[in-house]
């Protein structure tokens, strides 16, 4: 065996890195280690060959020349094998450095301030007795007037509060028939003392300010024209979300993006690029859109709430779309350096990629 070993040694220190870069480019990590997380078909056949070449060597059941030539092999194959291991150890250091940088560290939203709107004080009638004293005139107290005291906490917010009504004094409007509110965004309106169209459509751009402000979302009222929509359902006029209403689709009025493939309006000049069609959730089943590298939790959000919820949609962008999205998500460009028309395009069709392994064994912490 000494002997082989001087003399084959070179071949050996090339099977040896040879075993490296195939072990660091095929083998499948999870940033833990050098034990891989899957193991290719050949190199368990390779491993059970060589297993069966040591014992066959060991009790020398191939005398001679032969058995001269299995144990050269058996050094050969053995290095490569040790070359595979110290490959795929290299590997995960890569593995580990892409989990830490594949998905933003989520900012949390503040928390509104719950405001209740005052109770109107109920008419108070005074009925004249049966003695015979003058009867005197009825005194009846009047309801308050339809304002809401504003809360302490008004100045924390730009722009100005619009005006409130008690609940109670008119009919209130299904405001879940504005795109872009829905069960939450209306009761935060009420709170605030909102219960019609017509007050959402006589609010200025200071109030479009202070209620984007107030519930935590800032210029989306203004990107999906609340105050244009509710003038609109004011007049009687329909809107799409609406008319999907109308037609007894419950999605509709449950605040989800717009039916495919119209899209809410977006006032001009707002994003470069053009918006993608939306679709209304439950008309397709929904996909773990965090198995794309570069989305997780808050990047899968925001696209549900653009009604983006299957890779096929992702995998159906235009370039135009991919600048537009970029833009309302704040990182413009990264769609495009992180692939993800590609990469939806490929899951949409079933096939796997290592970054939707490594989600599918749970090893990216932001995709949990």
């Amino acid at each position: 065996m000494t002997y082989l070993f001087s003399t084959y040694w070179p071949w050996m220190l090339l099977a040896l890195v040879l075993g490296a870069i195939v072990g660091f480019a095929t083998f499948l990590r999870s940033g833990k280690g050098w034990w891989p997380d899957a193991w290719p078909g050949w190199f368990k056949l390779l491993s059970l060959l060589f297993l069966v070449g040591v014992v066959v060597a060991i009790f020398k059941w191939l005398p001679g020349l032969l058995g001269h030539y299995l144990e050269t092999a058996l050094l050969f194959v053995g290095s490569y094998i040790v070359g595979c291991f110290l490959g795929s150890w290299l590997a995960s250091f890569r593995a580990r450095e892409e989990v830490e940088a594949s998905e933003p560290v989520a900012v949390a939203e503040p928390t509104p301030v719950r405001v209740t709107p005052p109770v109107p004080i109920p008419p108070l009638v005074i009925t004249p007795t049966s003695t015979p004293k003058p009867t005197p005139a009825p005194v009846t107290a009047t309801t308050s007037a339809p304002v809401s005291a504003a809360p302490t906490d008004d100045h924390i917010h730009p722009g100005q509060r619009p005006p409130a009504v008690p609940k109670g004094v008119g009919a209130v409007d299904d405001l879940k028939l504005i795109d872009g509110v829905g069960p939450v965004n209306e009761g935060k309106l009420h709170e605030l003392g909102i219960w019609t169209f017509r007050q959402i459509a006589a609010w200025t751009p200071e109030n479009a300010e202070w209620v984007g402000s107030y519930m935590a979302f800032p210029g989306r009222i203004e990107r999906e024209d609340w105050i244009g929509q509710a003038a609109q359902l004011a007049k009687g006029l329909g809107t799409e979300p609406s008319r999907w209403a109308d037609l007894g689709d419950a999605s509709a009025s449950s605040g989800f993006a717009s039916s495919a493939p119209a899209a809410a309006p977006v006032a001009a000049g707002d994003h470069p690029g053009q918006r993608p069609p939306s679709a209304v959730k439950g008309v397709a089943t929904p996909d773990n859109l965090k198995r794309i590298s570069g989305i997780g939790h808050v990047n899968e959000e925001k696209l549900n709430e653009l009604g983006i919820w299957t890779f096929a949609q992702i995998a159906a962008w235009t370039e135009a779309n991919a600048e537009w999205v970029g833009s309302y998500m704040a990182f413009p460009g990264r769609i495009e350096r992180e692939d993800w028309i590609g990469q939806a395009a490929k899951l949409a069709k079933g096939i796997e990629t290592e970054f939707s392994r490594r989600v599918d064994h749970g090893d990216v912490p932001t995709s949990s």
